[in-house]
């Protein structure tokens, strides 16, 4: 388990190995972490501004690849 201050609202957070971030940051410790609740606000924020829900980005992206 790792303790990682949240990069926008600076709480402490004990991340664990089921994290998606642990391994990034298991990987380069310096690196920035962003916890779930900071994560989901700038996601609600992201689609109210451009009218894109992520699920549409990902059908695309399969075939970027």
């Amino acid at each position: 388990m790792l303790e990682k201050n949240c990069f926008f609202c600076k709480k402490k957070f004990q991340v664990k190995p089921s994290d998606p971030q642990f391994r990034k940051l298991k990987r380069n410790p310096e690196s920035s972490y962003v916890c779930l609740t900071c994560n989901q606000s700038m996601q609600r924020e992201a689609q109210q501004s451009t009218g894109i829900h992520p699920d549409q980005i990902d059908q695309y992206d399969k075939f970027l690849r």
